[in-house]
């Protein structure tokens, strides 16, 4: 079988490429993406060669779809030909996923929905380690696609006052409707007092960074009160200078980092969820309405358009938040 590709040949370029997918081995599921959702801070970050990324070409884009089951491999059982699904792909329409990377999606989602499985398993991962107790402040600095969600899962969670935090107008308002008890711009020259203010003078009890710059970071544990804990979430690109001892040590901090590859690959505990496992909570919420990633859409558009999608992912445009790739052409 012959699939489509979106790749990024060469550092800035984008373009699309047919692959040949091999039958499924032991322990894979062979699928048809209907629907992928592209991380645009990671895949700008992997495209311009920035900091943190591998600097390696041809390169590989995307890590979150939809779609449907065309066989399985030896050994899996629980995925047959037709099911609906939804996990760890790059943009593609079909491909082989691993079965540990796919979960069944609720009668209930669209496939767009399901898309945003690991965006929202990433962000989930986050709000875990923070293990919020309820009525816990909580601020989220960067309110792009990872920060919107992890802002609503928090809040789900139990925090309250919930407070985003951003320098853009637009993504403050979605904030707002995604259910932001408060939005603060992260451009005014009193933005931490309002912070500080906005949690009744104390500072948030929970500080998540997902901006992924490295000087909010500082800000962050500003933000955050005596005791507090802070999530680095996003990946940052660059350096950040801490004074550790006024910020962290004399605050008595606790500062953790939150990669998605710290989680466990086989078996969950507190705080630390495989990737199946909340991705089936993750799904679950949205099905049941708790949370809500349809207004997180800029952009819906065929993988035909993947150089014109691309160009306003690496043009860092401010009011961009994701785009929507739909396979069904393909």
């Amino acid at each position: 079988m012959i699939a489509k590709q979106i790749y990024a040949p060469a550092k800035g370029r984008v373009d699309i490429r047919e692959l040949e997918i091999r039958a499924p081995e032991a322990g894979e599921v062979q699928v048809r993406a209907e629907a992928s959702l592209i991380s645009p801070g990671t895949e700008r970050a992997f495209i311009l060669g920035m900091e943190n990324t591998s600097g390696a070409f041809p390169l590989n884009l995307g890590y979150s779809f939809a779609g449907t089951v065309l066989c399985a491999g030896e050994g899996v059982t629980e995925f047959k030909a037709g099911d609906r699904v939804a996990g760890i792909m790059h943009h593609q329409s079909a491909g082989n996923c691993a079965a540990e990377k796919l979960v069944h999606v609720p009668e209930k989602l669209t496939a767009e929905q399901a898309a945003f499985v690991r965006i929202g398993v990433i962000a989930m991962q986050g709000v875990r380690k923070a293990r919020i107790e309820l009525g816990e402040s909580c601020a989220v600095f960067g309110m792009g696609l990872i920060g919107q969600t992890a802002m609503q899962l928090a809040k789900q969670n139990g925090a309250y006052p919930v407070i985003a935090i951003d320098r853009v107008p637009s993504k403050l308002k979605l904030a707002r409707v995604c259910g932001a008890d408060a939005a603060i711009d992260a451009g005014a020259p009193d933005s931490i007092r309002k912070v500080i203010q906005a949690t009744g003078g104390q500072g948030a009890r929970i500080v998540i960074e997902s901006t992924g710059l490295p000087n909010p970071i500082n800000d962050a544990l500003t933000a955050a009160e005596p005791f507090g804990r802070v999530i680095i979430l996003g990946s940052t690109r660059g350096d950040t200078e801490v004074n550790f001892y006024r910020d962290v040590h004399k605050k008595a901090l606790t500062i953790i980092g939150a990669h998605i590859t710290s989680n466990p690959l086989s078996e969950s505990y507190p705080g630390y969820w495989t990737f199946q496992d909340n991705a089936n909570a993750f799904l679950a919420l949205l099905a049941a309405g708790k949370i809500d990633v349809l207004p997180l859409i800029s952009r819906k558009e065929s993988f035909h358009k993947a150089q014109d999608i691309y160009k306003q992912v690496l043009a860092g445009d401010p009011d961009y938040v994701t785009t929507l790739i739909q396979w069904k052409e393909a």
